[in-house]
């Protein structure tokens, strides 16, 4: 004889079903009308250097540090932090508080409407010694990438006895540096004409180049930089290979070249 089903018992299932599909509907409910992830908000920093650390403490590693003009992203507020990520795919965190190496609290960015025009590359004007002579140098750069930009330059070195025309093509490797500022690494080529002077006589020679070396630069406000570069070129000359080492110091002012 099969037991019989109390009506209490069937209540209880029935209230149970009910239940479950309730929790049901409420989840899909909330499932479907919840926001999605927040937009990170452009912003500008104000400081001259602002660190940003790794975790929201100010014993964990820092990562970089940014200076006024600085383009981020705010991605979001945890009290006396804000976590940012910089153009260059920098992530960290951004203490508001005060610290021991600083008397007052920070600034913190300042929130933009609209994403700032993008700083796609440069003009650059440079002066040091080529070899044993005085050398100038007029640049054009384009950054293609967040790290990675190209530059063509036009340089004139003048020595006792010779005289050089440079044309050349360089490509450069940013490296945000953790005091600010950012290291160089550069690799190029290009054409080198030289004129020696033997006294009437004037003897031109052409010959081809390659170049390497590295630098460093750092902001000065705005989109002004100051930059240094220490390189080596090879010529190679029809008699041999002649090598020159070289030293720039001098100015880089940042371009949208699109918005031009």
């Amino acid at each position: 004889m099969l037991p019989m089903r109390s009506g209490h018992g069937c209540a209880r299932g029935e209230t149970c079903r009910r239940s479950r599909l309730l929790a049901v509907g409420l989840g899909l409910a909330l499932w479907c009308g919840s926001p999605g992830p927040l937009q990170a908000q452009p912003a500008v920093m104000r400081d001259p250097a602002t660190t940003l650390y790794e975790m929201p403490s100010i014993t964990s590693r820092r990562i970089v540090t940014l200076s006024a003009g600085d383009t981020v992203h705010i991605l979001q507020n945890r009290g006396l932090w804000l976590q940012l990520v910089t153009r260059d795919d920098h992530k960290g965190w951004m203490f508001l508080g005060e610290t021991a190496e600083r008397g007052k609290r920070p600034r913190p960015p300042v929130p933009v409407t609209a994403p700032m025009p993008p700083v796609e590359g440069g003009v650059s004007l440079q002066f040091g010694k080529f070899g044993s002579g005085l050398t100038g140098a007029v640049s054009l750069s384009y950054r293609s990438l967040a790290r990675l930009e190209s530059e063509a330059t036009l340089q004139y070195a003048a020595g006792k006895a010779t005289s050089f025309y440079l044309l050349h093509m360089k490509a450069r490797s940013l490296q945000p540096l953790a005091l600010g500022g950012e290291a160089v690494l550069l690799v190029g080529a290009g054409v080198l004409r030289s004129t020696a002077r033997e006294a009437s006589v004037t003897r031109p020679s052409t010959a081809l180049t390659i170049s390497y070396g590295m630098g460093v630069q750092r902001r000065l406000g705005g989109n002004h930089w100051l930059r240094a570069e220490m390189r080596r070129c090879t010529a190679f000359n029809q008699p041999g290979v002649t090598h020159y080492l070289e030293f720039l110091a001098g100015f880089t002012r940042r371009l949208a070249w699109s918005r031009l």
